[in-house]
């Protein structure tokens, strides 16, 4: 059975010991969320994930370490590497107000402040200081909008919208006519 619901929230990176930890790298904020979910979705694509109840999890190395249900053995969480792990959006934590989750942008349209449509939201990457958004435009182009107050305007994931003010030259240093 299929789910239509579920985000993507880290991968599995192999076993750890012998008794079936499994190695997550974790995309969320805050890991604990794993734990409060108790049921996380591990596979190659929403569609052919499989629930795993969590038993355990905890923080080793940089990584988060999972203990599941029905994975008892080394080889058991061995099976789950680089399976991609998803939760229920239900399971998420409630936002603020003005606050999103990357996913609800994805498809959104990305306009200047000028009117100028310039494509849609293919993905959020976090790169240190802010987050990037990835636009891509007209004939497959890509441009990375930095996710600051002055660049981008609005965000608006309900009615699929960005609106970004570019300051000069960021347009047209990614190939982009100003």
């Amino acid at each position: 059975m299929g789910h239509t619901d579920l985000v993507l929230m880290g991968r599995a990176a192999g076993a750890f010991g012998t008794k079936g930890e499994v190695k997550l790298t974790s995309f969320a904020r805050d890991d604990s969320i794993f734990q409060r979910a108790e049921v996380i979705y591990a596979g190659p694509e929403p569609g052919a994930a499989k629930p795993l109840r969590v038993l355990g999890a905890r923080r080793h190395g940089g990584r988060l370490l999972l203990r599941l249900e029905d994975v008892v053995t080394r080889e058991d969480a061995a099976l789950l590497g680089g399976a991609w792990v998803y939760l229920r959006t239900e399971d998420l934590d409630p936002l603020g107000e003005d606050e999103y989750y990357w996913f609800q942008l994805k498809g959104a349209e990305v306009r200047t402040a000028g009117g100028r449509t310039l494509g849609r939201v293919a993905g959020v990457v976090e790169a240190g200081a802010h987050d990037l958004l990835v636009v891509k435009g007209p004939g497959n182009a890509e441009l990375l909008v930095p996710v600051v107050e002055h660049i981008v305007t609005e965000i608006d994931p309900r009615e699929g919208r960005v609106v970004i003010d570019p300051p000069p030259g960021l347009l047209e240093s990614q190939g982009w006519e100003e």
